[in-house]
């Protein structure tokens, strides 16, 4: 169980004064011990007497009280670093998710941004698979043609029969425009590798794979992330391609 720097304190500080009660018990059960038998509930009318009992008593509880004293100093000083420490580490993972939060702004951005082709692909556009507008669906269209490739010995082939050519058009026209995409891609990587490394949160850290890894094994499938290793370190899009490939029937 983790606790915070408060509870850590609390438990601290209740340990000492759970030994400061303990030692002025013990020392006062053992004068008791030693000194009380047959004079029980006798007080003694002799100042000397007492003198040396509360010489006794301040001897012994005297250096015990400063020395637990001393470790509350310590603790407190120790905890209160720390909590510093926390508050900075804190501050820095806010600084990361507001950052992650401008570039994924900008990939969404690019995503839903017009395909820019020319006259003779702006054609082959209209006539391939959904007629895709958007970078979005043009990545879309393109990873899941190039991931329903049939396996080796399928013999239903009339189905994937694409337009190969047109395909390639497209495909080429995507790269060029994709680069900033894929540069936006790459420092959110790095951002969030950053981020995985000051120990951030776990659930941000799978919220942006799961919004973004579709996409991104598209872009992998399409031959497009290759030379992205910050994107394949943190994202994996190999690893979730047999996810993404559409079922055949």
């Amino acid at each position: 169980m983790k606790y915070t720097l408060a509870q850590t304190m609390n438990r601290s500080l209740r340990w000492l004064l759970a030994l400061g009660a303990a030692a002025a018990v013990g020392v006062q059960g053992t004068y008791l011990y030693k000194f009380g038998p047959g004079a029980w509930l006798t007080l003694s009318s002799d100042p000397a007497v007492w003198g040396q009992y509360g010489d006794y008593i301040g001897g012994l509880l005297n250096p015990i009280f400063s020395s637990l004293a001393f470790g509350g100093l310590v603790v407190t000083i120790v905890l209160q670093a720390r909590q510093i420490d926390e508050a900075r580490r804190s501050s820095e993972l806010e600084e990361m998710q507001r950052v992650q939060s401008t570039i994924a702004g900008r990939i969404d951005h690019l995503l839903t941004s017009q395909v820019i082709v020319n006259t003779n692909e702006y054609k082959n556009l209209h006539r391939f698979a959904d007629n895709p507008q958007t970078v979005f669906e043009l990545v879309a269209s393109l990873g899941t043609m190039v991931l329903s490739v049939p396996e080796e010995g399928e013999t239903n082939w009339l189905k994937w029969a694409w337009d190969d050519i047109t395909a390639e058009g497209l495909k080429k026209a995507l790269d060029a425009q994709t680069v900033p995409l894929r540069l936006e891609f790459e420092s959110l990587s790095y951002m969030l590798l950053q981020y995985e490394m000051h120990q951030g949160s776990q659930v941000v850290m799978d919220f942006y794979k799961y919004r973004f890894t579709a996409v991104l094994v598209w872009l992998d499938a399409l031959g497009l992330l290759n030379v992205h290793h910050q994107v394949q370190k943190f994202f994996n899009p190999k690893e979730h391609r047999p996810h993404m490939k559409p079922e055949t029937k």
